[in-house]
């Protein structure tokens, strides 16, 4: 998330939800290479197809469904969020067929997924809270289920070997409302305005609007039916492949074909134009698609995509994902990297901090989306980075003076308050300050230290290793310290692990 607005200890309800995790202990299996064909965007209707209003059912099942299992929340370990995720398997896709109809404002879903059991399951926890379940089957057969606070606990009718694939379905429907996550002052998840939907999930309120292993480490590859009244337009992360209408209902079928984290996943709906930016598109050779409300334009300074996407891609490598592109939605203080396709807030898109706030979303497709933080504990490795990407975009257009001046002038500001530990914050500091901007003057005071050919070489390293995948603090203090072949640990104690601001090397 990115800040929009003004400077405090803590970032404030206009804050940014740059979000992103790292590499836990369990690492995500999922390493499908990113696709190397892109395909047209497009809201051309396809000819001779018919769609449901709602999902279907699940196929019925003669299996008779086990005796229902015992109702137990199982989490992957994390120190913030511990009853997230699950160890036991490592879902591979994600197919959400959704339903929303606005005169009712109920959200049906039918999700598919995809997995590889990482051990041998009699159960299969999956984080999902809020919504009501009407049926579950696994690999085809009508599987007994539970609930919990956080968790559907689910039983197959016959146990599943680690090792073996396995499919789930299960249906669903309700109303989603925002969720209260750690960190966050105000509600995350989904939301529902005048004119539409939408959906920022970060960092933990995914498990609101769809069934799934709800944490960073389980990366996936998505696609997304969504079905919307006609006149509606339904957004999601991807390339759009296809729309298909029946009877007054159209589907928006989109595809994430490289991994994403769960907090990432978006759905947006309302009356949108998805406009090309042929110029941002000719200078990043990235399709640049936006997403605006009919009526509306996007300022000027959003057709600078373009440039910003070939500048990062200069120094980190290549745009990893597909397309890339903003989506502008109602009655939002602040932004979220949403994979391929980030969302802003009106407040944001219309206010003074446009460009950089497009600066950060745009680093966070490398740091934050390409390699994830392990724990939510490491989230400055989303936002120092992504913050550290607004300072070189200041550097670029304005000089290393400027940008030396810049980031002194922010120490001074910040140092009376003795700011928490950037890779150690408190659950209310999770997108703090210190996260963002200590994080990032931690990794100029790494430039200053092993020189700029170093440093470089030390990020791009980092998004090599561990691409489509996460990782921890210790893992981005080894890299350093291997490409710099010095011993970095004083530099990094003093910065990462300390309270308040050391002086700059």
């Amino acid at each position: 998330m990115t800040p929009s607005l003004g400077h405090g200890r803590r970032l404030s309800g206009a804050l940014a939800i740059l979000f992103g995790v790292a590499a836990l202990a369990v690492a995500c299996a999922t390493t499908a290479p990113p696709s190397t064909t892109t395909p047209p965007v497009t809201t051309s209707v396809a000819p001779s197809a018919t769609v449901a209003r709602k999902p279907p059912t699940t196929a019925p099942s003669t299996s008779l469904p086990p005796a229902t299992p015992e109702a137990v929340t199982r989490g992957i370990g994390d120190p913030v969020f511990p009853a997230l995720g699950n160890p036991g398997y490592d879902v591979q896709h994600y197919l959400l067929q959704l339903t929303y109809d606005p005169d009712t404002d109920e959200l049906s879903g039918l999700a598919t997924i995809r997995a590889i059991a990482n051990e041998a399951l009699d159960t299969i926890n999956l984080d999902f809270s809020g919504l009501d379940v009407t049926a579950v089957t696994v690999d085809g057969a009508t599987a007994a289920l539970a609930r919990t606070e956080a968790d559907l606990v689910i039983a197959p009718p016959v146990g599943i070997g680690a090792g073996a694939d396995f499919v789930v379905t299960v249906e669903y429907s309700g109303s989603p409302v925002p969720v209260q996550d750690a960190g966050i002052p105000f509600g995350v998840g989904w939301f529902t305005t005048a004119k539409g939907t939408f959906v920022v999930a970060e960092p933990a309120a995914s498990n609101s609007w769809f069934p799934s292993n709800d944490h960073p480490t389980d990366k996936a590859t998505y696609r997304f039916e969504i079905t919307v009244p006609d006149g509606t337009v339904g957004i999601a992360n991807g390339t759009l492949e296809e729309t298909i209408t029946d009877l007054g209902w159209v589907t928006w079928v989109w595809e994430m074909r490289q991994p994403m984290a769960t907090y990432l996943a978006t759905m947006v709906t309302g009356p949108y134009e998805i406009v090309l930016d042929e110029s941002s598109t000719s200078v990043s050779g990235v399709p640049v698609r936006n997403a605006v409300l009919e009526g509306t334009d996007l300022a000027p300074v959003a057709d600078r995509q373009g440039e910003m996407l070939a500048f990062f891609a200069e120094l980190f490598g290549p745009y990893p994902f597909d397309a890339y592109g903003i989506v502008v939605v109602e009655g939002l203080a602040a932004a979220l990297e949403t994979q391929s396709f980030s969302v802003f807030g009106d407040v944001v898109a219309n206010g003074p901090a446009f460009e950089r706030i497009l600066v950060h979303e745009i680093a966070h497709q490398w740091f934050g989306n390409l390699v994830s933080p392990a724990t939510w504990r490491d989230t400055w490795l989303n936002e120092g980075f992504a913050t550290y990407g607004e300072w070189l975009w200041l550097e670029a257009e304005q000089g290393r003076d400027t940008l030396e001046t810049a980031i002194r002038e922010e120490r001074d500001r910040l140092a009376p308050f003795a700011p928490s530990a950037p890779a150690d914050p408190a659950d209310d500091e999770l997108f703090g300050e210190s996260v963002y901007r200590v994080g990032a003057m931690a990794l100029h005071a790494l430039r200053l230290e092993i020189g700029d050919d170093l440093f470089f070489t030390t990020l791009r390293t980092y998004l090599d290793r561990f691409a489509f995948a996460t990782a921890s603090t210790d893992d981005f203090v080894a890299v350093a310290e291997e490409v710099s072949g010095r011993d970095l640990e004083d530099l990094f104690d003093a910065w990462l692990f300390s309270e308040g601001i050391p002086d700059f090397p």
